[in-house]
């Protein structure tokens, strides 16, 4: 039988890539580690470390193996909020939240929560939209939200927010309500990588194409420290939402894509789950619609 401390120890060598460095943070001598891997590896008949002169790499079934201990082991660490929920008469959602999501909706939502469902409360896990398909299908979240529509999970677009230009000049584009990507030829402009946003950036780099519109752009991952990326980056304008520029770059002016644009002008948000008798679902979607409403404005499209 596999034990929790064998999991554990795994999952220290994996993260350091060292026996050495793993014993060293678990306060193990070196061969007591060792032999309680190998006690791992023979129990479940797979070879998990592949130990070279540089450091210990993970085999195929060691990678495997790894991503699920991630998800055991978090659902291991919730257990004593659980028990004082139930304990208390409630119960905990856990739910995924991707870089980008406003917090003022955020904040509606749990307050129409609350209203709806008193004893419903929230645990918040950030991560990638992509990320956020493997913790569902883990059972690590309830309750994704995702940029982008996941085919293979039931769901429903919960929000639907402006998209735009942050622009470092406060002349640049003056008396503009709105602006096309055609507008950005010859400047240096920042966007999410496809690490935050799946295929953001080939849309982009499609569009702009299309436009003959010779834009330099410059794709990185970004969310709290997005303003002094692109300061050392040079960049001259910013790709993100409403929410994001007040939050990220409120020194930039803020100008919304054209409507026109009907690929790249909006970012919709859909609410995803892998369980189909998830418990609390229905009171958590109509706290979202509601939060929605709630929270249309200028730099979002009508809920």
């Amino acid at each position: 039988m596999v034990e929790l401390r064998h999991l554990v120890y795994f999952r220290t060598v994996a993260q350091l890539g060292s026996i050495a460095k793993a014993a060293a943070a678990l306060h193990m001598t070196q061969p007591t580690l060792s032999r309680q891997i190998a006690r791992l590896e023979r129990t479940l008949g797979h070879r998990l470390l592949q130990r070279t002169s540089r450091g210990t790499t993970l085999t195929p079934a060691g990678e495997g193996l790894r991503r699920h201990v991630e998800a055991i082991l978090e659902l291991t660490d919730r257990i004593p909020d659980v028990l004082r929920d139930a304990e208390a008469g409630g119960r905990t959602i856990h739910i995924g939240i991707p870089p980008g999501l406003p917090h003022d909706w955020f904040a509606a939502f749990t307050e129409a929560l609350r209203g709806i469902a008193p004893t419903v409360h929230v645990a918040v896990r950030e991560a990638t939209s992509e990320a956020q398909r493997g913790l569902l299908h883990g059972g690590v979240i309830d309750i994704g939200l995702l940029h982008t529509e996941p085919r293979e999970l039931r769901s429903v677009e919960v929000l639907t927010q402006r998209f735009g230009c942050a622009v470092r000049d406060p002349d640049r584009f003056a008396g503009r309500t709105s602006l096309t990507l055609e507008d950005l030829a010859g400047l240096r402009v920042l966007a999410h990588s496809d690490q935050d946003s799946p295929g953001q950036e080939a849309r982009l780099r499609a569009t702009a194409q299309a436009l003959d519109a010779p834009i330099e752009w410059v794709f990185r991952r970004f969310s709290e420290h997005g303003q002094l990326i692109a300061s050392t980056a040079g960049v001259d304008v910013a790709l993100l939402a409403a929410s994001s520029s007040r939050r990220h770059f409120p020194q930039w002016r803020w100008i919304p894509l054209d409507l026109s644009d009907e690929v790249n002008s909006v970012v919709r948000t859909w609410a995803a789950w892998a369980d189909p008798d998830l418990p609390d679902l229905q009171p958590c979607l109509a706290a979202m619609r509601t939060a929605s409403e709630r929270t249309a404005a200028a730099d979002r499209l009508p809920a």
